[in-house]
């Protein structure tokens, strides 16, 4: 490696580190308040920890690679040319000999280097990220809910159970407490007049005190009691959006094989949705990735293009390049191939798109 390419390589890494951060913050910022508003309609707040905050960031960041690594890596390459243009470097090295396709190569194989980083982190760390923030949200985290947080004189549902509490004291007694559970046509009524929550290896329970017990179903009842425990009801998983995102690249090829026969066999319109959804999700995993290739294609000659334009025109020819990307792939979105290798192509457009205006920039790129 010369030292001019380690020079302009070492010049892109910086501005991208710095944009990564940036932006890799904003999305965080949106995805996790989207997170925590549909947990906050089944967990209070205060269940909610800084812990939690950190995890959700940790697990979401691969799935927003192939957004983060190909727009911060071509903002790296636009202001580091921009900056190179401004400063007369581009216009001396094109003096001692170094022609421009020569300085804009090595960051095309960076860019190719990228792509296959990317594939990486979205085929073999996304999933398994996916499949543990998934679980944080839908199992562990409303698995927390305790009686010892529920507001006080409001009737309440916790799993299968309808709860009331009257007061709370300050060492975290239930007073007046109503437990109503149902098996089948069976409903039975507890009304204690204290009630405390603890675990029993791991298993919540609840124990009360001065117990009037009424039964309800084929017979009517009504026992009295001192103390009465009873194993909290586990509460249900909520439900998780999409299972796709925590599949391999394999899986999601296998499956796709499955749905297709299953398909052609029953014609069934759900099945049909389901196999354009993996087939979506198939084309967006490869066409992510390759996405930094692109980019570093179109970016590089535009950026060196720039001249004395400065960070100005380079800044605002980055996000147009990613502005036209993203309006032509929602566009294309309304297209629905009818087989595999079409959607594939069709998912390649944008960074087909960016490859031939690249490509025609690179050629005309020392003619300028």
């Amino acid at each position: 490696m010369t030292i001019l390419t380690r020079y302009t390589l070492k010049q892109i890494w910086i501005p991208a580190l710095i944009a990564s951060v940036v932006i890799s913050f904003v999305i965080l910022l949106g995805t996790i308040g989207q997170e925590l508003g549909k947990l906050m309609e089944v967990l209070p707040v205060a269940q909610i920890t800084m812990v939690d905050i950190s995890l959700i960031s940790l697990y979401t960041l691969p799935s927003l690679a192939g957004f983060i690594f190909p727009i911060t890596f071509l903002l790296g390459i636009m202001l580091t040319f921009g900056r190179m243009a401004q400063t007369s470097e581009l216009i001396a090295a094109k003096a001692a000999g170094i022609p421009l396709r020569r300085m804009i190569l090595p960051v095309m194989l960076a860019g190719a280097a990228l792509s296959l980083v990317c594939f990486l982190v979205i085929d073999r760390i996304q999933p398994v990220a996916y499949q543990r923030l998934n679980q944080l949200l839908t199992s562990d985290m409303p698995h927390r809910i305790t009686f010892d947080v529920f507001p006080t004189g409001v009737m309440h549902e916790f799993g299968d159970w309808r709860v009331y509490i009257e007061r709370r004291d300050d060492e975290n007694v239930l007073h007046n407490i109503i437990v109503l559970t149902a098996e089948g046509d069976d409903v039975t009524a507890y009304y204690a007049e204290t009630a405390e929550q603890f675990s029993d290896n791991g298993v919540p329970r609840i124990t009360m005190t001065n117990v009037q017990i009424v039964g309800s179903g084929q017979t009517t009842y009504t026992n009295y009691t001192e103390k009465a425990t009873k194993t909290l009801p586990r509460l249900a998983p909520l439900e998780s959006e999409s299972e796709r995102s925590g599949w391999s690249l394999t899986r999601l090829w296998a499956t796709e094989k499955v749905t297709r026969r299953e398909v052609e066999e029953t014609g069934n319109h759900k099945t049909q949705i389901e196999l354009v959804k993996i087939r979506r999700e198939i084309g967006e995993r490869l066409a992510f990735p390759l996405m930094c290739l692109a980019v570093s294609i179109v970016a590089a000659p535009v950026g060196a293009r720039a001249r004395r334009s400065g960070r100005s025109y380079t800044f605002a020819s980055g996000v147009a390049i990613i502005a036209a990307y993203f309006v032509l792939r929602s566009a294309l979105r309304t297209v629905v191939p009818d087989s595999l290798e079409m959607t594939l192509l069709v998912a390649q457009i944008p960074n087909l798109a960016l490859v031939a205006a690249g490509l025609l920039f690179a050629w005309r790129v020392d003619r300028v």
